[in-house]
């Protein structure tokens, strides 16, 4: 896993740095953040037996990213056939599960 990150993270830094980011590239960045973050929580609560209604929870993220999974699924399309668009959509991804990452380190009191 730390082979891929660091192979994702070498990526990152061989993209296009003159791709702007538009809103609705921010937004499914967001939304896709939040699908990591709930691919992780999945896997740590099935491993350890738990139960999880995953289709809810996806239902519950697009609904808050204002994108249905139809719209995501036609974007991502897209965005295959521009992987450099797509490395700089991953990149701000990335930056935003940081931010979380930081502001959850600065105060634990807000994790859950």
């Amino acid at each position: 896993m730390k082979n891929l990150l660091l192979l994702f993270v070498l990526l990152l830094g061989c993209h296009d740095s003159e791709i702007t980011l538009n809103e609705d590239d921010e937004r499914f960045a967001a939304l896709y953040a939040d699908l990591l973050l709930l691919q992780v929580d999945y896997e740590h609560i099935t491993g350890k037996g738990g139960t999880y209604a995953k289709t809810d929870s996806l239902q519950k993220i697009f609904s808050l990213h204002r994108l249905s999974s139809e719209q995501f699924n036609a974007r991502f399309s897209r965005y295959k056939n521009d992987p450099a668009h797509w490395l700089k959509v991953q990149d701000h991804a990335l930056s935003l599960l940081s931010k979380r990452r930081e502001q959850l380190a600065s105060n634990p009191s807000n994790h859950q």
